[in-house]
């Protein structure tokens, strides 16, 4: 099934212009906004829609207060969607809603998929670097530390869950998902969806207490200038770092994790590695190989991961 990645989130909170000013500060573009909504999207369209807590047209959560309450993923074209329904509809309720399928995991969190939308988008230039050994690029100019770029596109979502290997089974066997690499001990797996090259779309994370929900969610940047610049200006507004800043040893990225009014946390990320099918899956002793180096800003949450 050819899924491209995850491209949206449908998110409940109870505090609208606060979550409005996350995302603004997020770097996330506003397409909309009223009493009881907001769309903001990345440079490819994929994007982030918050309503309020009440909105009865809201899927269930496995967990109260705000959170994601479905992430939309898209497919190439329709063939694809009616190929998922077709799958799903052997032992779980499908739901058509227009041009979108509804549905669930094994861990009854809600995924919604829809034909891509997704758009090309004109980058920005290429951050200027000074390395020795190359022509210097950025001369007689200082880096701004005041802004950082857009984001350019969703890349994953993470979920808690009290079982990875027998969720990831949902995504693997079901809806085509790539394995790229997992922990010892039953701590997570990360997966690929079939037409999305990074590291990985998907990553499951155990927690034995907490009920199976939405840890995170990432965007991806132009540079780490972008991450450390962006969530340098979201801890200065007020918002707590979650994890950060650091690089990923699984994954490449570089990271800035910060809590949202929407719950969980949103990832400003930058360098993700690109995997195809001929990426060699590995399988790692512990979690903390994934952080690769990092400061710990707020130690409770860390020992959770």
């Amino acid at each position: 099934m050819n899924i491209t990645g995850p491209e949206g989130l449908l998110m409940a909170t109870d505090d609208l212009m606060n979550s409005h000013r996350f995302l603004t500060l997020y770097g996330l573009r506003e397409t909309h906004s009223d009493d009881k909504s907001l769309r903001f999207e990345a440079l490819d369209g994929s994007g982030v829609e918050v309503r309020l807590l009440d909105d009865p047209e809201l899927p269930p959560a496995n967990i109260g207060g705000p959170t994601l309450r479905a992430s939309i993923w898209g497919v190439r074209e329709l063939a694809d969607l009616e190929a998922i329904a077709e799958e799903l509809s052997k032992d779980r309720q499908v739901e058509w809603k227009g041009d979108v399928l509804q549905s669930t995991d094994d861990d009854r969190n809600a995924l919604f998929f829809r034909v891509t939308q997704r758009r090309k988008f004109v980058a920005p230039d290429r951050p200027k670097t000074n390395i020795p050994g190359y022509p210097p690029e950025r001369k007689n100019e200082r880096v701004n530390f005041d802004d950082h770029g857009a984001p350019r596109q969703m890349g994953h979502v993470v979920y808690w869950t009290r079982n990875p290997k027998e969720s990831i089974k949902f995504y693997r066997d079901r809806l085509g998902f790539r394995v790229t690499d997992s922990f010892r001990d039953n701590m997570g797996v990360f997966a690929r969806s079939a037409a999305h090259y990074d590291h990985h779309s998907l990553f499951l994370m155990r927690h034995e207490e907490i009920p199976p929900s939405f840890q995170h969610a990432e965007f991806t940047f132009g540079d780490p200038q972008d991450v450390m610049a962006g969530g340098y200006k979201l801890t200065k507004a007020g918002y707590e770092t979650a994890f950060g800043p650091g690089r990923f040893e699984l994954g490449s990225n570089w990271f800035w994790y910060l809590k949202t009014p929407m719950g969980g946390a949103f990832e400003l990320a930058a360098d993700m590695d690109y995997a195809d099918d001929d990426w060699v899956a590995g399988e790692y002793d512990h979690a903390g190989v994934t952080a690769g180096w990092h400061f710990k800003f707020n130690e409770e949450w860390s020992r959770q991961r």
